[in-house]
């Protein structure tokens, strides 16, 4: 063998041993990510571990790494994964959605094992789970954009688990044209409106704002329901704007509206 040759040989050999230390300093550690109603309400998505192997490992801190949503800090954990088990359910937080030149991109685990941190590739499940709930927030930031949703300042106690009150939509830019066709409730509060055909509150040059009444029901007041869901005073609105599809866009208690549901769940749970 010539000299030339040799030196191929050994420089490749060089390069292969420095990819098999790169593949032994793997952590051995597989990820996947998907949707949890519990976990959403905490604004984090389920993330399962596990280890790729037959050795227990110390998991610490998580944060999510994707092009299509902010950074947040990381999440304390510090989590024993044995090989033996099966695999460990946390919530992986995210941070608000990337809206404005956002690109699509592979997510990442940023964690450490065994105390060194390392980054491990996320499998989705259903894949495109990051994609899907990108789309779903920047949709609902546009429309919020265009037109303004609160609940009305008047709240009255009704019943004994019932309180009515208005929901206020408002034009933001001339030109808008928009309309709330469906108004929700959550795992706590039911709801209904006196909407008739066709949309239930519509919005546009002529009639830059519009009100309607709700009527909110605790259908749920039992201890493991509150403790358990953590959005209780956001209700969901469905807005079309201008000829597009209807989005959901969620709507905040605030003031009065915090204040008298809040008593509303006092109350049934006495």
């Amino acid at each position: 063998m010539g000299r030339v040759a040799a030196g191929i040989v050994v420089a490749t050999c060089v390069m292969l041993a420095s990819c098999a230390a790169d593949g032994d300093a793997n952590p051995g550690l597989q990820a996947t990510l998907q949707r949890s109603t519990l976990f959403e309400t905490q604004r984090a998505l389920l993330l399962e571990v596990r280890p790729d192997g037959d050795h227990d490992l110390e998991v610490g801190a998580i944060q999510l790494s994707s092009p299509l949503f902010e950074t947040v800090p990381p999440e304390p954990r510090d989590a024993l994964v044995r090989a033996s088990d099966r695999a460990v359910a946390m919530p992986l937080p995210f941070g608000a959605a990337r809206c404005d030149g956002a690109s699509d991109g592979p997510a990442q685990l940023i964690t450490d094992v065994d105390g060194e941190e390392v980054r491990v590739a996320l499998d989705e499940s259903p894949p495109g789970v990051l994609v899907a709930l990108h789309a779903a927030e920047c949709a609902a930031a546009a429309v919020l954009a265009d037109v303004e949703l609160r609940l009305g300042a008047r709240w009255e106690l009704t019943a004994p688990r019932t309180v009515e009150g208005d929901l206020e939509v408002v034009q933001r830019r001339p030109g808008v044209t928009a309309a709330v066709e469906d108004l929700a409730g959550n795992v706590i509060f039911s709801v209904s409106t006196d909407d008739g055909p066709g949309p239930w509150l519509e919005v546009s040059d002529d009639h830059p704002s519009a009100g309607g009444v709700v009527v909110v029901y605790a259908a749920r007041c039992d201890p493991h329901a509150l403790i358990e869901y953590k959005r209780t005073f956001t209700l969901s609105a469905w807005v079309r704007v201008g000829g597009d599809e209807p989005v959901r866009v969620d709507v905040e208690a605030e003031g009065d509206a915090h204040r008298v549901l809040e008593e509303l769940l006092a109350a049934c749970l006495e």
